[in-house]
């Protein structure tokens, strides 16, 4: 295991005094590698790795998912399945596991192969209880060694040196860059300005990734001042915010009726909000889906996605860096630009179009790491399972709020909330919404930003019009 030491990156601030805010950060391609990172981790990582930072400002309500997964009953999740679901695999982990800070903890990642693999068979898979194409068992497992010079870390070639604004714009060195900076701030006299060296680790870094979810200013509120002191996450749609729609059965064609999934809403007439959904385990196995997505493809896929967030200039300036100068090849570059699943982790309803990154080749493994092959035995426990079979076991039926907390379904659970909430029985209504692409796309949206996700995504509140 590396020390905290290895893991320790030196960047140098320029601060302006009067406001406190950093106007920019120096820093060489391991921190920029680290940060570009960022938009490969899934979902479902990123709670798990800031939920222990006690932050102001959370965001969405996927933590409220996450959480309730952890606790469903193992007549409908198992320990192994909740492994699976609650720490995804990143479809970077090749290049991200000798990353200074590795998030993912992609290290612990394994691969296997069948015993032809060196000699003809050119795929590894991630998964042990696999198959490989020429349809032998994988009883080997590849152990990846030493990195082969810089090639098997990160995206970023070495020796690259960036300047990175306080709102993760990351840019090459330049004076006259680093003067229109200042002169954004007012900053031109020196006086005004300090210049300061931060050494930053995991922690300062899990800090900084919660930030970039939450703040326009994630440098400064994660190492100046307490953390979103300023700013507050808000809700900005764009092309899917929550449509028109009549509180009867909605069937939107979005697709094969085979790959819908209904759920039934029941919400109070008077203020047309959500109190819980009635839902089967599909509407349950989608939702568990969404924590394997990168949060790259969110911000790819929703150009309108707001939410205080910065992750938007992360993958923008990706995008417009020199490939030739910076990347170390496209092939990174486009990895950046367009995220996508590990492999063996689609579902089987799919109802979002991001597509499952290919296995690795031999071929890459040995370009980027010095690699070993051991036999496994065959009392060996089992690797990790691959999600394409039925995660959540069913027939089952489950109550899901508003707020994606998930709980088996019951009627008397149900009664109980209405009764709380001081609800006339004659103020609630049932809903019914057959959900395809554009209905996913618009949950897994809310989900991030806002903290009444059904209401969000499947009512549109009446607005009061004044004559």
């Amino acid at each position: 295991m590396a020390s905290k030491a290895s893991q320790t990156m030196s960047l140098k601030i320029l601060v302006e005094k009067e406001k406190n805010r950093i106007v920019f950060v120096e820093a060489n391609k391991d921190f920029v590698d680290v940060l570009f990172s960022f938009l490969t981790i899934p979902i479902g990582t990123i709670f798990r790795l800031t939920r222990e930072h006690s932050l102001e400002g959370e965001i969405g309500c996927l933590n409220n998912l996450y959480e309730s997964l952890e606790k469903l009953d193992e007549d409908f999740l198992s320990s192994e399945q909740k492994g699976i679901i609650l720490h995804p695999r990143c479809a970077t982990d090749i290049y991200c596991r000798n990353l200074k800070v590795n998030l993912a903890e992609c290290n612990k990642s394994k691969y296997y192969a069948c015993s032809d693999a060196v000699k003809r068979c050119s795929i590894v898979s991630y998964y042990q209880n696999d198959s490989c194409r020429c349809g032998k068992a994988l009883h080997y497992e590849v152990n990846l060694l030493n990195p082969v010079s810089q090639g098997g870390i990160g995206f970023i070639k070495p020796a690259a040196q960036f300047m990175i604004t306080d709102d993760f714009q990351v840019l090459p060195m330049s004076t006259m860059a680093s003067l229109s900076l200042l002169g954004n701030f007012g900053a031109l006299d020196g006086i005004k300005t300090e210049e300061r060296m931060l050494n930053v680790g995991k922690d300062e870094v899990l800090k900084l990734l919660k930030c970039s979810l939450a703040s326009r200013t994630p440098f400064s509120d994660s190492i100046l001042e307490p953390p979103f002191s300023k700013t507050k996450p808000v809700i900005n749609y764009g092309q899917y915010g929550p449509r028109m729609m009549n509180l009867s059965q909605r069937d939107v064609d979005s697709g094969n009726k085979d790959e819908k999934i209904n759920l039934k809403l029941i919400i109070t007439r008077s203020n047309n909000r959500v109190l819980y959904a009635e839902v089967d385990e599909n509407f349950v196995y989608l939702l568990c889906s969404f924590l394997s997505i990168p949060i790259g493809y969110i911000i790819k896929e929703f150009p309108y996605f707001s939410f205080k967030g910065n992750l938007g200039n992360l993958r923008k300036s990706a995008q417009d860096l020199d490939v030739n100068k910076f990347f170390k090849s496209e092939e990174m570059k486009a990895i950046l630009l367009d995220p996508k699943l590990a492999p063996g982790t689609s579902y089987d309803k799919k109802l979002i179009g991001i597509e499952e990154a290919v296995n690795l080749s031999f071929s890459t493994l040995f370009t980027l790491f010095e690699i070993t092959v051991s036999g496994l035995s065959s009392k060996s426990p089992p690797g990790e399972v691959k999600i394409g079979g039925r995660l959540v076991k069913g027939p089952s039926m489950f109550m899901v709020t508003d707020s994606l907390s998930i709980a088996p379904l019951s009627p008397i659970s149900g009664i109980s909330l209405i009764n709380r909430l001081n609800l006339p029985l004659s103020d609630i209504q049932e809903l019914e919404v057959n959900m395809g692409e554009e209905e996913t796309l618009r949950l897994l949206v809310a989900s991030l930003v806002s903290r009444s996700a059904l209401t969000d995504a499947f009512v549109l509140k009446e607005t009061k019009q004044e004559t």
